[in-house]
């Protein structure tokens, strides 16, 4: 990559770290004129796949529809609040396989490094977590929801990792993420339903302390996304089973989403698709307390042509 490229790559992930302040100054800097004409994007848009543009995640909510058949994505979601919060740094590679018309395949693992600015037990190296999983685009259920995809993931740890990354159980959590879209123009209503199994205990020996408990949860929200910027609000509504009894728990989370323009993310020679996520999250559970911050994300995905493409040049 340029020292160019290396640059803007700087400069959008100091976006992600300085929080709202970077994004506002992104913004501002997004609608200034340009002294010069941006290179036409047509030839890189016509390499992309429409999988990589197509908007399909941000934070924790998933929209529904799979990739189309015989493609492949790449998504990495580095976890930059980690920076702030732990003692080590997240980077969640995902690779996703369109296996047949409405159905896809996922794999991926999350390994972490140490934390250069935070110090402790869990300031080390790691393979992290691995997942597998599959969705199905079971259509639309009238008057009711116009997307609906079926989903069943696994995830397992490997090695010893931080218990805040994975708790030492093996995972099991069937799901489904739907959508409709609102009279208002420009604005999606989205669910999601998500039910964590956990398993293995004996196999993965998690260290004592950590409570076996499966968790049943309701996720509604609304997107608004008229165009390169757009907003969010969703609310989980989250049921904890544990083996000395039940109790609930809620979340709201409420920001900004920057969706990049392609011509800007090639002209600083970033290739791929790229989303800037911040929010407000406020979190509680019943016997635990509660917790509220600014968590921001970024979000990168490109196909294994670019990927190969750029490692060319």
């Amino acid at each position: 990559m340029t020292s160019h490229s290396s640059s803007a790559l700087r400069r959008l992930i100091g976006v992600v770290l300085f929080g709202p302040a970077g994004l506002l100054l992104a913004s501002v800097s997004a609608a200034e004129p340009e002294t010069t004409a941006s290179p036409a994007p047509s030839a890189l848009v016509d390499k992309m796949r429409e999988d990589v543009l197509r908007m399909s995640e941000f934070f924790d909510t998933t929209l529904p529809g799979t990739l189309s058949q015989y493609r492949v994505v790449m998504d990495f979601t580095p976890k930059f609040s980690d920076f702030r919060d732990n003692e080590y740094v997240r980077y969640p590679i995902e690779l996703r396989y369109g296996l047949r018309p409405k159905w896809e395949l996922i794999g991926g693992v999350t390994p972490f490094s140490p934390n250069p600015f935070n110090s402790g037990l869990d300031h080390r190296w790691g393979p992290g977590e691995v997942q597998f999983g599959v969705r199905h685009d079971a259509g639309r259920i009238p008057w009711l929801y116009d997307a609906v995809t079926l989903g069943l993931e696994a995830r397992a740890p490997l090695g010893q990792p931080p218990v805040e990354l994975n708790d030492h159980y093996i995972h099991l959590l069937p799901s489904v993420s739907a959508s409709r879209q609102l009279p208002w123009p420009h604005t999606t209503f989205l669910t999601e339903f998500n039910y964590d199994r956990q398993l293995g205990g004996q196999l993965t020996n998690p260290p004592p302390g950590v409570l076996h408990r499966n968790v049943i949860q309701v996720e509604p929200g609304v997107l608004y996304k008229p165009g390169e910027f757009g907003g969010f609000f969703d609310y989980s509504f989250r049921h904890f089973s544990e083996d000395t009894g039940s109790h609930l728990g809620h979340e709201f989370k409420i920001g900004p989403i920057w969706d990049v323009p392609l011509a800007r993310s090639a002209k600083w020679g970033l290739p791929g698709k790229w989303q800037v996520e911040l929010a407000y999250r406020y979190s509680t559970e019943e016997g635990v307390g509660s917790s509220q911050g600014i968590t921001a994300r970024v979000h990168w995905r490109t196909t294994l042509r670019e990927m190969l493409k750029q490692s060319a040049n």
